[in-house]
């Protein structure tokens, strides 16, 4: 008798403990793309050189040739556990996942975050990117980087997986030690905010760091049926877009992005949508130089019919303005991927972006790419990642290819 009752009681203890085990286990899945383009780079001629006033350094061409290139291929491990109180505990753990070898990534250095959500919106922390770079991702049917993105041309460079003294010229962030709030959707509206924490500060607050560096941004979205309407907002408190020497020339300012967004979905088969940005960089050097740009794109994704889809795209990087390296042609620089000559003019740059897939199941496409920039004559912005390092002053460069995309 007294066995089966220690039995009953140790199978009645087990039992409880599964079920309190059941109810504390989060809810996991795994998820990724992998994203690759091979196919043809051209950048043209060596083209202008700025310490040289008589223009071009000669007709040797910088090379055409193949390349298999990632775009963007990752895996991600995300989950949640619902709390007391109506609150839910959730995390993401994003990785770059390369398969043809180009590059190697640590775990969780794409957007990954632990946080809490609930009735009050969501709170996270953690490697992510900014609300303004989310809120344009909206809106654009193409990727930041590689030879299909535009993260140099429409935001000054792409920087991925930074903190506040990485990259300091780009406005497209994936942002290290970065706290985000999301509200909760209200009649088709959603906002986020997010700052960085100082953590460069503790590490380096010296004579070549004058001041703790940080940045904040801020998003609101509006979809209402088929209209879409997007405004953010960035702003990088000493950041040192420029590079300058801190101890002497660099005494801190801010750099602001004001970005404004729109798409309507003409049909089922048809969205047009278009993204516009003025960046200015303050305070640049002791002087007091600045530098402002204005970028804008127009975008397509069509659906032509049954597994087929185009998506076409045109961004336009206008000349710098500002009196950030005024002066004789040998005292141009550059801001990040822009080129700063006092806004006398001749350094803007345009692409063409043109894909036309198709569908071979719900997670699986392959199609055909081309891409081109075209530079004025004091701009050199590159076609991407995956062809040369650079491209001349003045040049065009182009990538024609073959893609494959698969999503799990």
């Amino acid at each position: 008798m007294n066995k089966k009752i220690i039995a009953l009681a140790v199978g009645s203890a087990i039992g409880a403990f599964g079920a309190s085990a059941a109810f504390a286990q989060s809810n996991v899945t795994l998820s990724g793309s992998l994203n690759f383009n091979y196919g043809m780079f051209n950048n043209g001629n060596t083209g202008l050189n700025l310490t040289n006033n008589n223009g071009a350094t000669g007709p040797q061409t910088r090379g055409s040739y193949d390349a298999l290139s990632n775009q963007e291929s990752q895996w991600a491990i995300a989950g949640e556990e619902k709390l007391d109180g109506g609150m839910t505990a959730f995390f993401l753990c994003s990785t770059s996942m390369d398969i043809v070898g180009g590059s190697a990534a640590n775990m969780c250095a794409r957007n990954s975050y632990i946080g809490l959500k609930g009735g009050f919106g969501s709170i996270n922390a953690g490697n992510y990117d900014t609300p303004a770079k989310r809120m344009t991702a909206l809106y654009d049917p193409f990727p930041i980087s590689a030879a299909m993105g535009q993260g140099a041309q429409m935001w000054n460079a792409t920087a991925s997986n930074t903190n506040n003294t990485g990259t300091p010229a780009s406005f497209s962030r994936r942002q290290q030690n970065l706290v985000t709030y999301d509200t909760p959707t209200f009649n088709g509206v959603d906002a986020s905010f997010a700052w960085s924490s100082t953590n460069e500060a503790s590490a380096g607050y010296n004579t070549a760091t004058l001041r703790k560096p940080r940045m904040w941004s801020a998003m609101v979205n509006y979809t209402n049926g088929p209209l879409g309407l997007g405004v953010a907002y960035e702003n990088h408190t000493n950041y040192n877009p420029a590079a300058t020497a801190a101890s002497t020339a660099y005494n801190g300012g801010d750099d602001t992005m004001l970005s404004l967004a729109a798409g309507y979905k003409v049909s089922d088969a048809l969205r047009l949508s278009g993204i516009w940005n003025s960046m200015k960089y303050g305070t640049v050097n002791a002087a007091g130089a600045d530098m402002s740009v204005k970028t804008w794109g127009l975008y397509a994704d069509w659906n032509v019919t049954g597994p087929y889809r185009v998506r076409a795209g045109y961004s336009v990087q206008n000349s710098t303005s500002g009196s950030f390296g005024a002066g004789a042609q040998a005292s141009y620089t550059t801001i990040g991927s822009w080129t700063a000559n006092g806004g006398a003019g001749d350094t803007g740059a345009q692409k063409i972006h043109l894909e036309g897939v198709q569908a071979l199941s719900k997670r699986t496409e392959v199609g055909l790419t081309y891409a081109q920039v075209t530079n004025d004559r004091y701009s050199n912005i590159t076609i991407g990642t995956g062809g040369a390092a650079s491209t001349g002053y003045g040049e065009k460069s182009t990538f024609m290819g073959m893609l494959i995309r698969h999503k799990f």
